[in-house]
Formats: C-alpha cells, structure tokens, sequence
C-alpha cells in the first residue's frame, strides 16, 4: 500500500467545512480583522457556539459573561480563534472504530500542542504556530484507523510509544502517520511550515533549515510521553529526556512550568476532546 492508496480507499476524504476554509484563507492574510473573521464565524452554527463557550470557560471568562461573536472575538484574540477554528473543522472531520480511544487521542493532542507552545515561547519561536503544528501532528492516524482498519485494530491492542508506532506502521503499510497527516495537510492547503513540521517529526535533523517547528513537535511529543510514563513532571520524567534532541533547552525551566500550562490549555481538550 503507498499513501495514494490509503486516500482512494476513502470514500469521503475528510473535508474542512467551506466556513472553515474561509476562515483558515483569513487566519493567513495580514490584512484580517477581527471584525471580518467574526462575520464568517457567524456563519457556521457549531463553530461560532464553541467560540462562545471558550470565550466563557474558566480561562477567558471576563467580569461578564460574552453573549455575541463579536464579543467572544475580541476577548479570545485572532490567535486564539484560528487554532479554535482549525481544531473544531479536524475534529468535526473525523469518526474513529470503537478499539481506538478517541477522546484519549485529542487529549494527548492537546497536550502536545500546549508543550509546543511552551517550548516555542522558549525558542523564540511563533508559539500560535507551533501549538497548530501539535495539535495537528498525530493527525495522520485517524486516517489509518479509517483507511487501514484491520492493521489499525490490531495496532490498537499493542500500546507503543510514538516513535515505535510510526516505525511499525512504515514496516507493515510503507509510510506512517507522519507522512500521511502530511500528505492531508497538503490536500487541505495548510500553510507549508505545518505540513513540513507534521512531516519531519521523526526526523527533525532533516526538516527544512528554516523550519524549527519539525524539532519542537518532536520535542513535545517525548516531554508527553515521559510525563505519561513517569505519572506527571517528575524527576524521573526530567531525567529521561536528556539527549542530543533537548541540547539548548532548559529543561527545568520547561518542567517548572508545565502543569500550569497543560491546566491551562484544558479548557480546549474538554471543548473538542
């Protein structure tokens, strides 16, 4: 099987709403405002009430409850309303078999892509790009489950950490979720920096020079993993990330502030999750 196939087997390639399109057109052009992009999330129902419940979540709520698009606009910021945009039409794109843990799997999406901003911030990185680039990184899988459902069951029942999965999945189908979200990205005519840093997560070293986002994804992808692993940011989570990948980051200083920062961001796991 090569990618090509994989997308043929679907019958209905998961679409972005053209709301969403348009709105993702707007994220992307200097000239937006905040008033134009509100007029358009107006227009899709589903996506303009989660804007409001966010703009009302514990981590935006002002002295006063935001009752109109263009309220709830302003309060979250354009930052804020594209990656809620962008994660509501992907997770509005796909369905999942009962053997995968949905819920589980945005969740640990999240995760990484608060992890990203964190370390993007760090970097002196766009931490709003980097976090869309976490968020979407694992996107490839759900295209497995659909696509491959016999491998992707049987994958299902064995539990591995993201670089194993990746590799098992290049061994027995020819390439792996890295390359088929990139691929989807592409089909979706996502900016280029996110297709190339879905693409290169594995392999980092080999991402575009000018592309750092390929390298933090990978970093937050492990940080996850160790955090999952070592049940929370302890010392034993902080000792198993050291490696030629982490050189240059303080990882204490990423650690000191994690729990604050994946609390923080929860707010968009229980909307979307």
């Amino acid at each position: 099987m090569n990618i090509e196939t994989l997308f043929a087997e679907l019958h209905n390639l998961p679409s972005v709403p053209k709301v969403a399109q348009d709105l993702i057109q707007q994220f992307n052009n200097p000239a937006s405002s905040l008033d134009s992009v509100a007029r358009n999330i107006e227009r899709d129902p589903v996506i303009a009430a989660k804007v409001l419940r966010l703009a009302n979540s514990a981590r935006f709520r002002g002295a006063r409850e935001s009752t109109s698009i263009e309220d709830a606009a302003m309060r979250l910021g354009f930052n804020t309303l594209r990656t809620l945009v962008l994660a509501s039409a992907v997770t509005g794109a796909f369905k999942a078999d009962k053997s995968f843990d949905l819920k589980g799997f945005w969740a640990h999406s999240f995760n990484v892509a608060s992890t990203c901003r964190l370390l993007a911030k760090q970097g002196g990185q766009d931490p709003d790009t980097a976090f869309t680039c976490g968020m979407m990184h694992n996107i490839g899988e759900l295209l497995i489950q659909t696509g491959a459902p016999a491998f992707a069951t049987q994958m299902n029942r064995q539990p591995q950490d993201a670089a194993g999965r990746a590799a098992q999945e290049a061994l027995q189908l020819g390439f792996g979720y890295p390359e088929v979200g990139a691929e989807l990205a592409r089909r979706w005519q996502l900016p280029q920096v996110i297709q190339q840093a879905i693409a290169f997560q594995a392999r980092p070293a080999q991402a575009p020079a000018q592309n750092g986002f390929a390298r933090i994804v990978a970093q937050a992808v492990l940080v996850c993993e160790a955090l999952k692993q070592h049940g929370g940011a302890t010392t034993q989570a902080r000792q198993s990330l050291e490696g030629p990948l982490f050189e240059g980051l303080d990882l204490d200083k990423t650690f000191a502030l994690l729990a604050e920062v994946l609390e923080a961001d929860k707010a968009f796991a229980d909307l979307l999750g």
